[in-house]
């Protein structure tokens, strides 16, 4: 170990000369630092169904290319939306988009779009603005990585200068647009051709390289024609076999695969499947915290440590006593903190509480509550967050260190407000506006019929359809929210539904003509139309009238 960590310290100050020319040489910085991925990862022609990317969780592949668009792409989106990245990213899948655009002009297939000698500085800008729309249409952050997809071709000294100044350009103005700057390509044409630029000081050298070479290798250096001293800080992903179909979980895609040691579009944090590498536990013996092979760089030495107190100064809107646990993570080499996981660490904690909110603090004075989870899963952006176990205990996931607070909530959430209702198809329909509450976010909302509460819903609604009322006299229906941990808020203002009066001079039993006939009317008045008396009597439309429209609000 010793002996790599010196390797390291080596390459690194090497890798560092290279990343200022790769990276900011063009004075239009990153907005955002991209994540990364280590692992093995596919590309598809078009985007696999979320069905098939639940079962591919049972391959090794973590990360999947998906091709964003460009003038030369092969398939259409597809399954490829903003509500697919979402969902297939809380699966735990981290993307690799990719542009297919203009290619080099000496590329031997015909039919594509080529790059023109006299313009290919303003097409590769115009490149970079397109893709950087699409990702912005697909939701994929600033910072996220766009990779070019420039085929192979065969390199002559003027093509290889207009592919330069086409990725100079697609470089810079991807870093205006606040995303990281990728180029995929073979090794022999496309990534040689990069490597020039880096090795002469070029403007606009990509900030990660893709390379191309099928060979089987399943390793991201040592590759002959990209020193390892280039690109060497998690800047690197390798095709390493062609065309082929796979199988996991009973679905088969024809893929291409690669190993990816890269910037990455990150899933949602999960915890690793594998069993963690080592554990800590605090002096109170309350708790627990775990972690992974990967959870840090190779090049630090790091063992975590959970340390227990109590918060001296109470928050608002909790309990004065409050548990806390300082998560520490130092590199035991240089005395430098360790300030973000390569994973989730997970905190054990075994008997919190009952109902109680987690809140993070980065120094101990300043506390922002995390987000209680319904998995072991970390939302997109966030860094902590918290789960409770059906035995009470609790698990806090993070991706960085400091203060983890164990709150007992005694706020109530704010009231729902303006409560409305109004009738659609027979159905009483309500609306309100959300409740907040002082753990991040409310559990729930409960809907009242004269002060009973009747309905539950989830957290998000804003509207409920609404049909538990009484057949006779009125109804007065209210709203309050729930916070995680149990607290209600006052209930809101009411809507007073009541019921009408039935009709005079209906017969003492409806006849099953009758009911025939309005099921054939709320269908459309579509299909064979029921029999029945001719012309209809006068008491079947004042019957329809009152069945369709029993109630009114009233106040």
């Amino acid at each position: 170990m010793r002996v790599k960590y010196l390797y390291l310290l080596a390459v690194i100050a090497i890798a560092l000369l290279a990343i200022t020319a790769a990276g900011s040489a063009s004075g239009a910085a990153r907005s955002a630092t991209p994540s990364y991925f280590t692992g093995h990862g596919f590309d598809a022609c078009t985007a696999p169904s979320q069905e098939s990317m639940t079962a591919w969780l049972a391959s090794p592949y973590r990360a999947i290319g998906i091709y964003l668009g460009g003038s030369n792409r092969a398939c259409a989106d597809g399954n490829l939306t903003p509500l697919w990245v979402n969902s297939v990213r809380a699966m735990g899948w981290n993307f690799l988009p990719l542009w297919v655009g203009r290619q080099a002009p000496c590329v031997s297939q015909k039919g594509l779009e080529l790059i023109g000698a006299g313009s290919a500085g303003s097409q590769g800008k115009a490149a970079a603005d397109n893709a950087a729309e699409r990702a912005t249409y697909f939701g994929l952050e600033a910072g996220s990585p766009i990779y070019y997809d420039m085929e192979g071709y065969k390199p002559t000294a003027s093509c290889t200068l207009t592919v330069q100044r086409f990725v100079t350009a697609w470089t810079n103005e991807l870093h205006v647009k606040g995303y990281t700057s990728g180029v995929y390509g073979s090794a022999n044409s496309t990534i040689r051709d990069i490597v020039s630029m880096l090795e002469a000081g070029s403007d606009g050298v990509p900030d990660d390289i893709w390379t191309a070479r099928w060979d089987g290798v399943e390793q991201v250096f040592s590759e002959p024609v990209v020193s390892n001293d280039l690109w060497s800080e998690h800047q690197r992903v390798h095709q390493y076999r062609g065309g082929h179909k796979e199988t996991y979980g009973g679905v088969t895609i024809n893929i291409d695969s690669n190993y990816v040691d890269g910037a990455v579009v990150a899933a949602a944090a999960t915890v690793p499947s594998e069993a963690p590498v080592g554990t800590a536990t605090s002096s109170d013996n309350a708790a627990t915290v775990s972690w992974w092979l990967n959870s840090f760089d190779l090049s630090v030495q790091v063992t975590p440590t959970l340390t227990p107190s109590t918060l001296t100064i109470p928050l608002t809107g909790f309990a004065a006593a409050s548990y806390v646990l300082q998560l520490q993570t130092v590199d035991a080499l240089t005395g430098t903190p360790v300030t973000r996981f390569n994973t989730l660490l997970a905190i054990h904690v075994n008997a919190p509480p009952k109902g109680v909110v987690v809140a993070y603090s980065s120094d101990g004075a300043t506390w922002t509550t995390i987000r209680r989870l319904s998995s072991a899963a970390l939302p997109i952006g966030a860094t902590s967050g918290y789960l409770v176990r059906p035995d009470g205990s609790l698990d806090i996931y993070t991706l960085v260190p400091g203060y983890f607070a164990l709150l007992q909530d005694t706020a109530a959430p704010t009231i729902p407000g303006d409560l409305r209702g109004h009738f659609v198809s027979g159905k009483l329909l309500l609306k309100w506006r959300a409740s907040s509450d002082n753990s991040g976010a409310v559990a729930g909302y409960q809907i009242t019929r004269d002060g009973a509460p009747v309905l539950t819903l989830a957290s998000s609604a804003k509207s409920a359809s609404f049909n538990k009322l009484k057949r006779k006299g009125r109804s007065i229906i209210r709203i309050r929210a729930l916070d995680p941990t149990g607290n209600q808020s006052p209930l809101s203002n009411y809507v007073k539904v009541t019921a009408k009066s039935k009709p005079r001079g209906l017969p003492h039993a409806i006849p099953r003509w009758a009911w025939q006939r309005l099921a054939w009317q709320q269908k459309g008045s579509k299909g064979k139309r029921p029999t029945a008396p001719r012309p209809l009597p006068s008491w079947y439309w004042r019957w329809v009238g009152w069945k369709l429209s029993p109630y009114k609000i009233t106040g």
